[in-house]
């Protein structure tokens, strides 16, 4: 597996029993006995795709582990439905149940995740706590399920414009036109080093204005490399920008189950999942928290230690898309992390 050459991972296609058809890196390590070689399910966020964990999936590989890193829904080769219902978070989980399933994994699995795909996967631990061995997240520390949903714009207020302005763009009615027109120009405005990430990129106003011209343009991705770069633009231009904006747009549904998933779960579209927001304290927890990350600063990551009882913080130097920033760094220390929490769980 050579991060620079996407051909050189395995790639697949899924088909999980509802017909979904999903694009999945599937890596097996050598002496790979099934249903006992622990399994590592990564998670990619917005904008990302599977191949955002090319610097994880082989050295993780090369210490014993199957490594399954999905394209999410809406991205790259798997499907995508028009209906931002189907982008929930809780939604998403049964998607992700449906996939173990169709890869026929029985056992339980670390999450291993980030940005959008970190939210999924703590859905992921609450609604499938069974199947879940360990979860580690990069950036996005856990928020419980709360019985009421919320428009974008209700979020953002909520929330603050300083830290989800940004969504009031990716929502409105040209955003995705505008984005998917110059999609090189989003990617570098995005994939930044914490010593050129504009500080300003989530608040309200800074995307567009970036997308208009308004703001100068910042130069070329400086965490990646040439080759790297034309990969993950040629990938999102041939998807498109507007699926993965559903992330996004289904905040209205956040608590909806929309259809009907594998193992027999059946929710109309009225019904609303009864969850435990706190997660076992048996559950091995880390987070990656970047200290130049907003969505990681210090008092979003303390609350949510009510409700994941067993969390553990390592807190490194880099920005939002840590795990190509301090690809070694990370690397290692979810490796040696998980090298010993294995020990003692199944």
């Amino acid at each position: 597996m050579d991060p620079l050459d996407p051909a050189s991972f395995n790639l697949e296609t899924v088909k999980l029993a509802t017909g979904r058809l999903y694009e999945c890196c599937d890596q097996i390590p050598s002496h790979y006995v099934h249903d006992e070689t622990p399994v590592l399910l990564l998670l990619h966020g917005f904008p990302e795709l599977w191949y955002d964990w090319r610097y994880q999936i082989g050295p993780w590989v090369r210490r014993g582990w199957r490594v399954i890193a999905p394209s999410m829904l809406g991205y790259s080769g798997t499907d995508k439905p028009d209906d931002p219902a189907l982008y929930t978070p809780l939604s998403l989980a049964g998607e992700l149940a449906g996939l173990l399933d169709a890869l026929d994994i029985k056992q339980t699995v670390v999450l291993i995740a980030h940005d959008w795909g970190s939210t999924i996967a703590w859905a992921f631990a609450t609604r499938y706590t069974e199947r879940t061995r360990a979860i580690v997240s990069l950036s996005i520390p856990y928020t419980p399920p709360v019985p009421k949903s919320f428009t974008p714009q209700e979020l953002v207020a909520i929330v603050g414009v300083d830290l989800m302005g940004y969504r009031l763009f990716f929502c409105s009615d040209d955003g995705p036109t505008k984005i998917q027109s110059n999609i090189p120009l989003f990617v570098d405005a995005l994939y930044r080093t914490h010593n050129t990430m504009d500080p300003k990129i989530f608040g309200e106003g800074t995307v567009e204005k970036l997308m208009s011209g308004e703001i100068p343009y910042p130069g070329p991705s400086d965490l990646m490399s040439e080759k790297e770069r034309k990969f993950q633009i040629e990938t999102l231009e041939r998807g498109g920008i507007d699926k993965p904006l559903n992330y996004f747009r289904q905040t209205p549904y956040t608590f909806k189950i929309q259809e009907a998933h594998t193992r027999g779960y059946a929710f109309s579209q009225s019904t609303e999942l009864k969850l435990n927001p706190i997660l076992p304290a048996t559950l091995p927890a880390l987070i990656i928290a970047p200290n130049f990350d907003p969505y990681s600063a210090p008092d979003r990551i303390e609350k949510s230690k009510a409700f994941v009882p067993s969390l553990e913080v390592t807190r490194v130097d880099g920005a939002h898309f840590v795990m190509l920033e301090k690809r070694e760094e990370v690397t290692q220390i979810v490796g040696d992390w998980l090298q010993k929490k294995l020990k003692t769980t199944k």
